[in-house]
């Protein structure tokens, strides 16, 4: 796809800030009507159309988005876009039935997860319907990209001319919190997401990989676009109203309650 919007760019408060235009009204149309109808949503979350953006030009991403802000939205409907089958990493088998769960609430059958959760003989049906090109969205742990089995199938859909439109590497700050630590696979997810789930045999260049996540500061980005090799243009900035929470407030209140200073933190807790 085209670049779907105009980004420009301007320096606010010692910030640099990012403001995006559609270049076509008829873009805007087509990509609402499929957010509409398919995800039943009215309009796009603050910072949902820069990562869409990027993705849909076969570009790399790294989304920055704050919790319930529709990072998922981003790679599924960019998914749904393209012809072939979007391998999502997630880091426990909660989020990848959360998101599946999410998938099939909006009668989009098109996606399995494979994981312990399931039966042997249910991972192999799973197995087989991606052979047979039957699914868009698949979901796998960061350890399944390791194990030999897996890599031989996913060379084995390359081989017979399967197309892999995005790597989606969901919670991206856990390359770096736990990728040094107790979950090595991490380190290795861009390499293995390349090597195995790649189109560039047929000339149509590397898979464009997506990480994302709500929770990142500047140390932990700096380690995810080191260690999944993705530039500095990459990592779209976070605009302000993606962050307000006008539904959340915080009130201080007194409480008069006679509690001396001297009090252990749980004598004190029971009072």
């Amino acid at each position: 796809y085209a670049q779907i919007v105009e980004v420009s760019e301007e320096v606010e408060n010692e910030q640099l800030v990012q403001t995006f235009e559609f270049k076509d009204e008829k873009c805007r149309n087509a990509l609402l009507y499929f957010l509409q109808n398919g995800f039943r949503k009215r309009d796009f979350f603050p910072g949902q159309l820069p990562i869409i953006n990027r993705a849909l030009q076969g570009e790399d991403v790294i989304g920055l988005l704050p919790t319930g802000g529709g990072k998922s939205l981003t790679y599924q409907l960019c998914g749904l876009l393209q012809p072939g089958t979007t391998l999502i990493v997630d880091p426990i088998n909660s989020l990848m039935r959360d998101q599946y769960d999410q998938l099939t609430d909006e009668w989009i059958t098109s996606c399995v997860y494979i994981n312990s959760l399931n039966t042997e003989s249910e991972r192999e049906a799973f197995v087989q319907r991606l052979k047979r090109r039957e699914l868009h969205f698949v979901f796998v742990s960061p350890e399944r990209l390791q194990m030999k089995k897996y890599r031989d199938m996913f060379e084995e859909c390359m081989r017979g001319g399967h197309y892999f439109s995005y790597g989606v590497i969901d919670e991206a700050h856990c390359v770096s919190e736990w990728g040094h630590d107790f979950r090595q696979s991490y380190l290795h997810l861009a390499d293995n997401l390349q090597q195995f789930c790649t189109n560039e045999d047929r000339g149509e260049g590397p898979l464009p990989l997506f990480a994302l996540t709500a929770t990142a500061s500047f140390d932990v980005l700096a380690d995810v676009q080191r260690d999944l090799g993705m530039g500095e243009e990459s990592l779209i900035t976070l605009p302000p109203d993606a962050i307000d929470r006008d539904e959340l407030n915080f009130r201080i209140l007194e409480i008069d309650k006679d509690v001396q200073s001297d009090l252990k933190f749980w004598d004190r807790e029971k009072r």
